[in-house]
């Protein structure tokens, strides 16, 4: 696999009507929103290959408690292009895709990733400052802080964006939108931080300039049992 400018060429193994084996090399991942035309783990593993891509069952929740499982597949974790591919139940197609730099050096405790190289279809990436976003926004975001987390703050649908523009965008034909910035360096500045709604333009946030630690995209449909 050979990645330029977050440009993929993928390796598909087809089979044709006569049940001949034949390969097909092209294009397929540009951006996040391509990850959603893999059907299943093969596929996704074929792209990769075997030692890049680690799938399991995990549980979002308390499976004591209702908490469904769900097929997960890790792609190239630990480098800067990880990616987070999680599957609908039957694992025949994507039903969300997450990209994040949250992996710190266990020694220094400081990021060993400044940013994700994959980007979505607007150019936004993991690792991308709040002031950059503010650029493609044309306008000043508001973002609430994580309930029970104040250490990270969601920037929502309906939070600096307008359905007529060109903006950052929460949805997407049918694809939804968060992205969760890190807000430690503001902690100490907004006291009960976890309660409050900010904004890009608040002169604490410009100075410390907070910046995306994970993209979220995901299907806007119920996942099937």
């Amino acid at each position: 696999m050979k990645q330029v400018l977050t440009f993929v060429m993928c390796l598909f193994v087809l089979c044709d009507t006569s049940g001949q084996v034949k390969s097909t090399q092209k294009p397929v991942l540009n951006t996040l929103e391509d990850f959603f035309r893999f059907k299943n783990v093969d596929q996704l593993t074929a792209c990769f290959g075997d030692e890049n891509v680690f799938t399991e069952i995990t549980y979002f929740g308390d499976p004591n408690k209702g908490a469904k499982p769900y097929l997960v597949s890790q792609v190239e974790s630990g480098t800067n292009h990880a990616v987070l591919v999680v599957w609908n139940r039957k694992g025949t197609s994507v039903y969300e895709v997450k990209t994040s730099i949250n992996i710190y050096d266990t020694l220094s405790k400081k990021l060993k990733i400044l940013h994700n190289s994959w980007k979505n279809y607007q150019g936004i990436y993991a690792g991308m400052s709040l002031s950059q976003m503010v650029k493609i926004n044309w306008f000043v975001l508001k973002f609430r802080v994580h309930p029970g987390r104040p250490d990270h703050g969601m920037i929502l649908p309906g939070f600096g964006w307008l359905k007529e523009s060109r903006r950052v965008s929460f949805l997407n034909e049918k694809l939804v939108y968060t992205y969760t910035l890190d807000l430690k360096s503001l902690k100490k500045y907004f006291p009960g931080l976890s309660s409050q709604t900010l904004k890009s333009n608040d002169k604490t946030v410009r100075k410390w300039n907070p910046m995306v630690e994970l993209v979220t995209i995901y299907r806007d449909e119920v996942m099937p049992e």
